[in-house]
């Protein structure tokens, strides 16, 4: 008893010398057992009893049928787990339901989502921390296991060093090309700012005289701003800071990148998609050289690409760096289920992620796989083989970043994008744009933090 009274003073005075410091609060991975000793929560890693999992998605037509395949791989091989797949609509649709779903207190055991969109339930707890399962000797990863991951993808899911997603579908902003146009206007693929601003001239054709190119050398999508980062990155610049929430579109770099990309679509080289709608569009029909796309849509053009057109596809060109933008969703496990539907929910996201599935999952929708590992797949390297331009958002893991997640960054984003449609039309100058977007893009995150 003596010891346990004295234990417990210990405790007490660590505790309260701790508040005095200001010291950061135990984790809450963390707790003190009676003696001061520090220790890790633990975990259920076994299920003995049928469980039920929710899983929140928005996967649809073949991709979701692929999906399925995985679920019920998983449950034969986890008998007292069931997958209750449920599909939610769109992403935008997905992520209003997840939110009404939150205020009401009634969150799936799992979902699909942005790290962007996450970053919400994670300031609010909402959020499983994975590190406890992951380190685990019996339901958790190796050493060997985790460096299988690109970096990229598992930082995706990290908040103050706790990993609270896991890598799912995955793609790059990569640079389409028509590769007839360019052998015959005797260009290569570009690598920089420059070769590329050289490219677009070359491939511009006004074919009747009228004036205006009725073959563009490059197009944009329409919501140009919202990846924008990879132009900023490699100016030298950013969006805008995690830690601080300071947005960083009046700056020099994001200036200079602005005016880059301005430059091709005043000199009529390049132009937005419009009434295309999609970027890959008037490529695939042959009326422009070169197109900004995801990888995630060369399915796409492979269905709808004009017969005789042949379209390659190379990373970004780079500037004072070479850095790649990708993006994609991860999957996130709520802190609200019980500790099996928790446990349940953590297996199923480790197997998704396994070499094999993360493979199959690529192979059946044109998404990247989230391991290195994966490439070596027969069945995947046999699909690689064959079509060779898939590969190419393979190219670039060790040099590419994703977006920031700051809660209301979409919606300075959208404000950015305003701006910029109105100095693409010629109706504003680049630094009175990048100074209103500033300002009124730093309300519009202020407004969406306090919701």
């Amino acid at each position: 008893m003596k010891k346990q009274l004295l234990a417990l003073f210990l405790v007490l005075v660590l505790s309260i010398s701790l508040v005095g410091c200001k010291s950061k609060p135990v984790d809450n991975n963390e707790i003190v057992d009676e003696v001061g000793e520090v220790k890790e929560d633990e975990i259920l890693t076994e299920i003995t009893e049928s469980t039920e999992v929710v899983f929140w998605h928005a996967m649809s037509g073949s991709n979701e049928e692929a999906l399925v395949n995985l679920a019920d791989k998983f449950m034969d091989e986890n008998p007292n787990i069931k997958i209750n797949l449920q599909f939610q609509g769109n992403y935008r649709e997905l992520f209003e339901k997840l939110m009404a779903a939150a205020k009401a207190n009634q969150l799936p055991t799992m979902t699909q989502i942005y790290s962007n969109r996450l970053s919400w339930y994670v300031e609010k707890g909402l959020v499983e921390n994975l590190n406890p399962y992951m380190e685990n000797e019996k339901v958790g990863l190796s050493k060997e296991e985790l460096a299988d991951y690109p970096a990229l993808f598992l930082d995706d899911g990290i908040w103050n060093g706790n990993q609270y997603a896991m890598p799912f579908n995955k793609s790059q902003m990569v640079l389409y090309y028509n590769v007839d146009m360019f052998e015959e206007a005797g260009v290569e693929v570009p690598k920089t700012w420059e070769e590329w601003k050289v490219a677009a001239e070359k491939l511009t054709k006004d074919t009747d005289g009228d004036g205006e190119p009725d073959i563009y050398g490059l197009v944009f999508a329409n919501n140009i701003s919202t990846d924008i980062a990879p132009w900023l990155k490699q100016a030298g610049g950013m969006t805008m800071s995690e830690e601080t929430n300071e947005l960083y579109f009046d700056t020099p770099e994001t200036e200079e990148a602005i005016e880059f990309l301005n430059g091709l679509i005043q000199s009529k080289v390049a132009r937005t998609a419009g009434e295309d709608k999609y970027a890959n569009v008037p490529v695939s029909q042959g009326r422009a050289a070169m197109c900004v796309a995801s990888t995630s849509a060369i399915s796409t053009i492979e269905k709808s690409t004009l017969e005789g057109i042949n379209i390659f596809a190379a990373p970004l060109p780079g500037h004072k760096t070479n850095d790649q933008l990708y993006y994609g969703t991860n999957v996130a496990v709520y802190n609200t289920g019980t500790p099996e539907e928790k446990l349940g929910a953590w297996l199923f996201s480790k197997f998704l992620s396994t070499p094999e599935n993360t493979a199959y999952l690529a192979q059946e929708t044109g998404y990247l796989p989230a391991r290195y590992s994966a490439r070596e797949i027969p069945e995947y390297k046999a699909y690689l083989e064959s079509a060779p331009i898939k590969a190419v958002g393979l190219e670039s893991f060790d040099i590419g970043f994703q977006g920031t997640r700051n809660i209301g960054g979409i919606n300075a984003l959208d404000v950015l994008g305003e701006e910029l449609d109105l100095v693409f039309a010629g109706e504003k100058s680049v630094p009175d744009a990048l100074k209103d977007a500033q300002e009124r893009g730093t309300r519009a995150l202020e407004e969406a933090r306090k919701n």
